[in-house]
Protein backbone atom coordinates (compact mmCIF):
# COMPACT_ATOMS: atom_id res chain seq x y z
CA UNK A 1 0.00 0.00 0.00
CA UNK A 2 1.60 3.51 -0.86
CA UNK A 3 0.41 6.08 1.28
CA UNK A 4 1.80 9.70 2.11
CA UNK A 5 1.94 12.09 4.74
CA UNK A 6 -0.76 14.11 2.82
CA UNK A 7 -3.65 11.09 3.58
CA UNK A 8 -2.92 12.18 7.13
CA UNK A 9 -6.42 13.70 9.11
CA UNK A 10 -4.91 15.50 12.43
CA UNK A 11 -7.61 16.30 15.12
CA UNK A 12 -6.65 18.98 18.01
CA UNK A 13 -8.74 17.00 20.92
CA UNK A 14 -7.65 19.41 23.11
CA UNK A 15 -5.21 22.17 23.37
CA UNK A 16 -1.54 20.77 22.96
CA UNK A 17 -2.83 16.87 22.16
CA UNK A 18 -3.46 15.93 18.38
CA UNK A 19 -4.56 12.41 17.15
CA UNK A 20 -3.63 11.39 13.38
CA UNK A 21 -5.56 9.08 11.58
CA UNK A 22 -5.82 7.77 7.67
CA UNK A 23 -9.07 6.61 6.63
CA UNK A 24 -10.47 6.17 9.47
CA UNK A 25 -7.66 4.22 10.95
CA UNK A 26 -5.52 5.82 14.24
CA UNK A 27 -1.78 6.07 13.50
CA UNK A 28 -0.86 8.03 16.85
CA UNK A 29 -0.65 11.01 18.86
CA UNK A 30 0.73 14.59 19.36
CA UNK A 31 1.51 15.88 22.82
CA UNK A 32 3.13 19.16 23.90
CA UNK A 33 4.93 19.30 27.00
CA UNK A 34 5.30 21.93 29.27
CA UNK A 35 8.54 22.91 27.54
CA UNK A 36 6.65 23.64 24.87
CA UNK A 37 8.17 20.41 23.18
CA UNK A 38 6.22 18.26 21.14
CA UNK A 39 6.43 14.70 21.72
CA UNK A 40 5.27 12.09 19.74
CA UNK A 41 3.64 8.22 20.00
CA UNK A 42 2.84 5.52 17.29
CA UNK A 43 -0.41 3.60 17.35
CA UNK A 44 0.96 1.44 19.81
CA UNK A 45 1.66 4.66 22.73
CA UNK A 46 5.35 3.80 22.06
CA UNK A 47 7.29 7.32 22.27
CA UNK A 48 8.99 8.40 18.95
CA UNK A 49 10.47 11.50 20.48
CA UNK A 50 10.42 15.48 21.66
CA UNK A 51 10.37 17.72 18.43
CA UNK A 52 10.61 21.32 18.44
CA UNK A 53 7.55 21.71 15.95
CA UNK A 54 4.15 20.45 15.87
CA UNK A 55 5.24 19.57 12.09
CA UNK A 56 8.33 17.61 12.81
CA UNK A 57 6.54 15.61 15.42
CA UNK A 58 3.26 14.66 13.29
CA UNK A 59 5.88 14.21 9.97
CA UNK A 60 7.61 11.53 12.61
CA UNK A 61 4.09 10.11 13.64
CA UNK A 62 3.06 9.76 9.61
CA UNK A 63 6.49 8.25 8.95
CA UNK A 64 6.17 5.57 11.79
CA UNK A 65 2.53 4.51 10.44
CA UNK A 66 3.84 4.10 6.82
CA UNK A 67 6.93 1.40 8.07
CA UNK A 68 4.90 -0.35 10.33
CA UNK A 69 2.15 -0.43 6.78
CA UNK A 70 4.86 -1.24 4.68
CA UNK A 71 5.64 -4.20 7.01
CA UNK A 72 1.97 -5.60 7.30
CA UNK A 73 2.08 -4.67 11.53
CA UNK A 74 -1.35 -2.65 11.66
CA UNK A 75 -2.74 -4.44 8.78
CA UNK A 76 -2.38 -7.53 10.76
CA UNK A 77 -2.49 -6.76 14.03
CA UNK A 78 -6.91 -6.87 13.93
CA UNK A 79 -6.84 -3.49 15.87
CA UNK A 80 -7.51 -0.90 13.17
CA UNK A 81 -10.38 0.15 12.36
CA UNK A 82 -11.92 -1.45 15.44
CA UNK A 83 -14.36 0.43 17.96
CA UNK A 84 -16.21 -0.91 20.84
Amino acid sequence: MTTSSSDVLWACVEEGFHVGSRAGDFLGYVDRQPSGRFRAFDARSEGLGDFSTLGEATAAVAARSERLDLDGVLADDGLQGTAS
